[in-house]
C-alpha cells in the first residue's frame, strides 16, 4: 500500500483531468478532514490510472475498504449505474473533479462515499465507525464558456424545455433536436443542465425517459430573463379588442398568454406576445399608455419575445391564438405575467389530462 495524496492547493486550478490526478486531489481533501490517527492508503496503479481500492484505517488498526470510481464528471443519471456495478457487500468511493449538489444528494441517499477536487467530501462506514463531511464549491470552478451554465436561459433552453414539456414518451437527444430546433451542441448542453438539476431522467448515453415537467417549467420560469413589455389602450375596450384579434389576418404575429390563455377567469387586461410590437399596435389602432397625469387605462400589455418558441404549438381559445399551456404556465409562475393562483389552477388542469396538451414523440429519422 502507498500513501494517498499530497495536501490540496488553495487554488482550484488547474482542473484535474487524468484519473490519477482526480483521485489525488479528491483524496487530499479527504485526508485533511480525517481525525488524528486515521490513515488512508491504496494500491499502486500504473499512471494515469487511479487505484482500484481505497483503504481507510482507524487508530486501533481496524480498516474498511472502498472500490474507487474516478469519472471525470458524474451526472444524476450515472449514480444508478455506479450502484448497479457494486457487489452486494462492497462500498464505493467516487472521486470527480466536481460533484454537483443533486449528485451529492443521490450519492448520500445510496450511502456512497465521495470527494471532489473542490472539497466536497463524505466518507461513511459502520465498522470502523466513520462519518466525515465537508462542503466545497457550490458550482464547478472550471466550467468554461463552452460548458452549460447551470441555468436555463437563452433561446436553446427555451426550445429544449418547451419541446420536452410539450411531448410525452421516451425521447432521444436526436428526437429532441428535431422537435426543438436547437443545435446539436446546445441541445446536449441543456439536457446536461436539466439532468444535473434532476428535472429529467435520462439513461446513460440513452434517451430521456421521464420529464418532471412542472418542476422543469418552474425552474425555467425562474431562470429566464423577463421580456420587455409595453402597455396600450384599445379604442373599443378589451372585449372589442378580443373580437378583432379573433378575426385578425394570419400574418398578424401574436400569441395570447397569461390569464387570457386559460379559463381561470376573464382577464381585465389582455397579455400577449407580438413579433413586431409597433406593427401589432398599428394594426389594431392601439394607443400607448403612460404613467403621467391623465394616463389611459391599459387594455393590453404586449411583450417582445426573446425567441420564436412562444409561437410553437399554439392553441386556440375563442378564436384567439394562445401560447401552449406549458408556456402559459411558465409565464404565470414568474415574469411580467405572473399570477400564482392562475398558475396553480392551470397546473391542476394540465396534470389532470396530459393527453390534452402533450403530444406523442415522433422518432427522428
Amino acid at each position: 500500500m502507498t500513501s494517498a495524496a499530497s495536501p490540496p492547493s488553495d487554488s482550484p486550478n488547474p482542473r484535474p483531468e487524468r484519473a490519477i490526478d482526480i483521485y489525488r486531489r479528491a483524496v487530499a481533501w479527504l485526508e485533511t478532514h480525517l481525525p488524528p490517527g486515521w490513515s488512508i492508503s491504496s494500491d499502486r496503479p500504473r499512471s494515469p490510472a487511479a487505484p482500484a481500492r481505497l483503504l481507510v484505517t482507524a487508530p486501533d488498526g481496524d480498516s474498511v475498504s472502498y472500490a474507487i470510481s474516478t469519472p471525470k464528471g458524474v451526472l444524476s443519471g450515472d449514480v444508478a449505474r455506479i450502484v448497479a456495478e457494486l457487489a452486494d457487500s462492497d462500498r464505493a468511493f467516487v472521486c470527480a473533479h466536481y460533484l454537483s449538489d443533486p449528485v451529492r444528494r443521490q450519492l448520500d441517499g445510496h450511502g456512497i462515499s465521495y470527494a471532489d477536487a473542490t472539497g466536497n467530501v463524505a466518507l461513511v462506514a459502520d465498522r470502523p465507525a466513520i462519518w466525515v463531511r465537508n462542503r466545497g464549491a457550490d458550482a464547478d470552478p472550471w466550467r468554461g464558456p463552452g460548458r452549460p451554465s447551470g441555468v436555463l436561459t437563452g433561446e436553446p433552453s427555451e426550445r429544449v424545455v418547451r419541446a420536452l414539456a410539450d411531448h410525452a414518451g421516451e425521447m432521444s437527444v436526436p428526437d429532441l433536436i428535431k422537435l426543438s430546433g436547437a443545435s446539436t451542441g446546445a441541445a446536449y448542453r441543456v439536457v446536461e443542465v436539466l439532468q444535473e438539476r434532476e428535472l429529467i431522467t435520462r439513461l446513460p448515453r440513452g434517451p430521456v425517459t421521464d420529464v418532471h415537467w412542472p418542476h422543469m417549467l418552474r425552474a425555467w420560469a425562474a431562470d429566464r430573463k423577463p421580456c420587455p413589455t409595453r402597455s396600450f389602450a384599445a379604442p373599443g375596450g378589451i372585449d372589442n379588442l378580443r373580437e378583432r384579434l379573433a378575426s385578425a389576418a394570419p400574418d398578424l404575429g401574436y400569441a395570447v398568454t397569461g390569464i387570457g390563455a386559460t379559463d381561470y377567469a376573464a382577464p381585465t387586461v389582455l397579455e400577449v406576445y407580438a413579433d413586431d410590437v409597433d406593427a401589432f399596435a398599428a394594426a389594431l389602432d392601439l394607443r400607448p399608455t403612460d404613467t403621467g397625469a391623465g394616463a389611459a387605462t391599459a387594455d393590453i400589455v404586449v411583450a417582445t419575445p426573446w425567441s420564436a418558441v412562444v409561437f410553437d404549438r399554439l392553441q386556440y381559445r375563442d378564436g384567439l391564438r394562445c401560447v401552449a399551456p406549458s408556456h402559459a404556465y411558465a409565464d404565470l409562475v414568474a415574469g411580467p405575467f405572473r399570477h400564482p393562483d392562475a398558475a396553480e389552477y392551470l397546473l391542476t388542469t394540465m396534470t389532470t389530462d396530459e393527453t390534452a396538451w402533450r403530444r406523442p414523440v415522433r422518432r427522428a429519422r
